[in-house]
């Protein structure tokens, strides 16, 4: 099994419960959404080579050959110490699910940040991710075409795919902008309530045209999601506060 890959990092983790842990990220490349707050560069060909660093933090890195395989992938990743885990992140790494189950031999647990969209991805992954950072994205979050009930339909299914277990992790983040409605919010968390142990409510990072949201808003949202989920939390992109990626 092989799969493009655009880069290769270590780096700590920036969002949600597991901020300020040592990981190895894999980035994916390509996405089935487009988000109205996406950090991540879309370019990319079948030609385009990975980058892959040198050594933690250096900013220093060599372009190798895609794709990969999963021996090679592995290969490259257990040449790090001291990982709490590895991310795989994109894109949308659930475009490439088989793929990921064939990392299953690796010796750090997997870490997967989803957009929960794909649960034919999702069934895929289910036995070899530890850790599931998944989003549910609201309708003002993206341009969904009219099929906004599709995707949320998809989503809550991935939930129940990937929900925490004794073996798994499954937390969810929801993006906070200046358009999130409270009631689209708690209609989500309604779906995924059981399948969860923490919700991360994540004020949207001001960049370029995408504007800063109010602490009484975040707040607001936060009181009342915590009718529904125990343990409600409000964790910004800390990555983004220290500059790095």
């Amino acid at each position: 099994m092989k799969a493009p890959v655009r880069e290769i990092f270590v780096s700590i983790q920036g969002e949600g419960p597991y901020v300020g842990y040592r990981q190895a990220f894999v980035r994916f490349p390509k996405c089935n959404l487009e988000c109205m707050y996406c950090d991540t560069e879309k370019d990319w060909s079948p030609a385009s080579k990975c980058r892959v660093e040198t050594s933690p933090g250096s900013g220093k890195s060599s372009n190798e050959e895609n794709p990969f395989t999963t021996s090679r992938l592995i290969k490259i990743l257990e040449q790090h110490e001291g990982l709490h885990s590895v991310s795989l992140t994109g894109g949308e790494p659930l475009l490439y699910g088989s793929f990921i189950k064939g990392l299953k031999g690796i010796r750090y647990p997997l870490y997967l940040e989803t957009n929960m969209t794909l649960p034919e991805g999702a069934k895929e992954v289910k036995d070899v991710v530890r850790y599931v950072s998944g989003d549910f994205k609201l309708k003002s979050h993206c341009d969904f075409k009219g099929q906004y009930e599709k995707f949320f339909n998809a989503t809550a299914h991935s939930f129940s795919i990937l929900r925490r277990t004794s073996f798994r992790d499954c937390f969810c983040k929801i993006i906070i902008t200046g358009d999130t409605e409270k009631e689209d919010m708690l209609h989500a968390l309604d779906q995924i309530k059981s399948c969860i142990s923490t919700l991360v409510l994540q004020p949207v990072t001001p960049v370029g045209d995408v504007k800063a949201v109010s602490p009484k808003m975040v707040l607001d949202l936060q009181k009342s999601a915590m009718d529904l989920v125990v343990d409600v939390r409000v964790i910004p992109q800390t990555h983004r506060i220290w500059d790095c990626l």
